[in-house]
């Protein structure tokens, strides 16, 4: 019933969507559309990173245990070891949550500022702890490049201990062709006697960062892991 509108809104551009994402955050203190890291879950899949949720929920078995993670850096302090060497404690958010990581690798400490300033997603390669049986896991960072430079041609691991026979073949359903050389599975078998034998199962699977949560739903697999192919190991392979 108005002659004249009460308020006028101006006309502006239309923000991007990580301007919409970043303003949302700023405001409200959580993203409404989607965080940041999922414009890039494509690619940090294929690379194996997983969420801290999904870690977190999983714990770490055998005392440490190596991961992949894709999070967004969204803050850092700088601070000095005993010895005197940089280090940065830096706090992170994904999809499922916030968390918190120490990272002692001088070559990172400067990228860290930077990419904590720009608000930058990155794919983590880290160390899980546990301190305790019912705390989250401690993450410390071994290595970091942002998502945006990362390509999926990435070389991965599986491995798992298995302790029943049967669930070989339901493993084997699971496990799809994927690129030559680019997934490699490896099981701990345990053998009635008490002993154990690892097992290459093959190197060219499809493996992503879901592979983990499906596989250890498995009765009789435990203790599953996806991590960056680091070294050869001198596994006995079979067809």
């Amino acid at each position: 019933d108005h002659a004249e509108q009460a308020l006028r809104l101006a006309e502006v551009p239309e923000w991007t969507r990580p301007e919409q994402m970043a303003r949302e955050r700023e405001n409200f203190g959580f993203y409404f559309a989607a965080h940041p890291v999922e414009q890039f879950r494509a690619v940090a899949s294929a690379n194996g990173a997983r969420s801290y949720g999904a870690l977190a929920a999983q714990g770490v078995q055998g005392g440490r245990s190596q991961a992949v993670m894709a999070a967004m850096i969204e803050g850092v302090n700088r601070g000095k070891t005993r010895k005197g060497k940089d280090f940065v404690r830096a706090d992170f958010s994904d999809s499922s949550g916030q968390f918190s990581a120490a990272c002692f690798e001088e070559s990172l400490v400067e990228p860290m500022l930077r990419w904590a300033a720009e608000g930058t997603c990155v794919l983590l390669t880290v160390e899980l702890d546990a301190p305790g049986p019912d705390e989250p896991p401690r993450v410390t960072v071994r290595g970091a490049r942002p998502l945006s430079e990362v390509t999926a041609a990435a070389r991965m691991r599986l491995s798992m201990d298995v302790e029943r026979a049967e669930a070989v073949s339901e493993l084997a359903l699971l496990l799809q062709a994927g690129a030559q050389g680019l997934g490699e599975v490896i099981v701990r078998l345990h053998t009635a006697g008490g002993k154990q034998q690892a097992v290459r199962l093959g190197r060219d699977f499809r493996l992503d960062g879901e592979m983990p949560d499906r596989v250890a739903a498995i009765a009789g697999i435990s203790n599953v892991s996806l991590a960056p192919v680091r070294a050869a190991a001198h596994l006995r392979l079979v067809a």
